[in-house]
C-alpha cells in the first residue's frame, strides 16, 4: 500500500537531513501530529507548536510556520489528511481548546468553579436553618440591622461548631488553603477572581459572629 503523502515527506526529511538539530525537530513535529490526530484535536501551527515547547521546549510555531520546506511542509501535509469530528450540536457554546495542558487548565478551573458553587449552595442552606432569620433578606439588604427585631435573640441560638463553621468562612488562610481569598468583603476563587460570595453576605456572617461572640463574653 502507498504512503500518504505526509509519510512520503516524513521518510524523505528524515533520509536527507543533516543536521542533528532540524533533524530532531521533525521527530518531534511528527510526535505533536500524532498526538493531535489520537486526540481528534486540529493539527495547526499553533497546536503543535504548544506541543513542541511543553514538552521538549521547541520548536515553537513561528519556528516551524519559518521552515516552509521541511517542517510545515511536513505540518500542512497532515491537516490536509486530517478528519475531524462533526461540531458540536447547537446549545454547547464552549470553544474547543486544542492545547492540552491549556484544556487540562481550563478543566480544573471549571471544576473549580463548580465547587465553589456548591459551596455556596451549601452555606446558603445552612444559614437558612437557623431560626429566626430571615436569610434571604439578609443577604438582599446586607447586615443584620436592615432586618429588624427577629435577629436580636439569633446569636444565642448559635451553636458552638456553627460559629467556628462561619468563623472558618473568613478566615484568610482557611480560604486560601483552598484556592479561596477574601478581597474587599468579597470571596473570591484567587486565580479566576470568580466571586462566590458578596459583600453583603460577607458582612453579614462577620455582624453574625460578632453579635454572638457578645453575647457569649457576657
Amino acid at each position: 500500500m502507498n504512503d500518504s503523502v505526509s509519510a512520503e515527506i516524513y521518510h524523505r526529511l528524515i533520509d536527507e537531513i543533516d543536521n542533528k538539530r532540524l533533524y530532531e525537530s521533525v521527530k518531534r513535529v511528527k510526535a505533536a501530529c500524532d498526538f493531535l490526530s489520537a486526540t481528534r484535536s486540529r493539527i495547526t501551527p499553533t497546536s503543535v507548536g504548544h506541543y513542541c515547547a511543553d514538552r521538549w521546549g521547541g520548536p515553537k510555531s513561528q519556528s516551524i510556520r519559518n521552515a516552509n520546506t521541511t517542517l510545515f511542509a511536513y505540518l500542512k501535509a497532515r491537516s490536509a489528511e486530517q478528519i475531524l469530528p462533526q461540531a458540536k450540536k447547537i446549545g454547547s457554546f464552549e470553544p474547543v481548546v486544542q492545547d492540552e495542558n491549556i484544556r487540562a487548565y481550563v478543566n480544573l478551573l471549571k471544576a473549580e468553579r463548580d465547587e465553589a458553587i456548591r459551596e455556596k449552595n451549601r452555606i446558603i442552606v445552612g444559614l437558612r436553618k437557623i431560626p429566626g432569620i430571615p436569610i434571604d433578606d439578609l443577604i438582599r439588604n446586607g447586615g443584620l440591622t436592615a432586618i429588624g427585631p427577629a435577629t436580636q435573640a439569633v446569636s444565642k441560638q448559635i451553636s458552638t461548631e456553627l460559629q467556628s463553621a462561619l468563623e472558618k468562612l473568613v478566615n484568610q488562610e482557611v480560604l486560601a488553603s483552598v484556592g479561596l481569598e477574601l478581597y474587599r468583603h468579597r470571596i473570591r476563587n484567587s486565580l479566576t477572581n470568580k466571586v462566590l460570595l458578596e459583600k453583603s453576605g460577607v458582612e453579614a456572617i462577620l455582624s453574625l459572629i460578632a453579635s454572638n461572640t457578645c453575647e457569649t463574653d457576657k
